[in-house]
């Protein structure tokens, strides 16, 4: 039995986000404006996504895209892997209490 490995190196995982941002935004341009990337860099990035996935991932429509069955099955796992990369960053940063949108009680036993 001949067992194949997927080598991460091989893949840019710098296009997850892309892909995460297309499906979301349902649009090239919604994804570019979001991202702050042109719709071209967009438009490549799908495109080197397509070939490391072998699937089309979006079929155009007359207004916006679609994502196909691929993609809906790739989406849960690509936002839920990227949501744990944030997190994981956001605490490496520490506590900054001016952009926390945690919320706090305080509560002070009275003698």
């Amino acid at each position: 039995m001949i067992c194949t490995v997927l080598n991460l190196r091989a893949i840019d995982l710098n296009l997850l986000p892309v892909f995460e941002a297309a499906y979301e935004e349902g649009s090239l341009s919604g994804a570019a404006r979001r991202l702050s990337l042109t719709q071209p860099a967009v438009s490549h990035a799908l495109a080197r996504l397509r070939a490391t996935f072998r699937d089309e991932l979006f079929v155009r429509q007359s207004r916006g895209m679609r994502p196909t069955p691929a993609a809906d099955a790739l989406y849960g796992s690509v936002r839920e892997s990227l949501a744990l990369v944030r997190g994981a960053i956001d605490e490496s940063r520490g506590f900054d209490p001016a952009t926390s949108r945690r919320r706090f009680s305080v509560a002070i036993p009275h003698p």
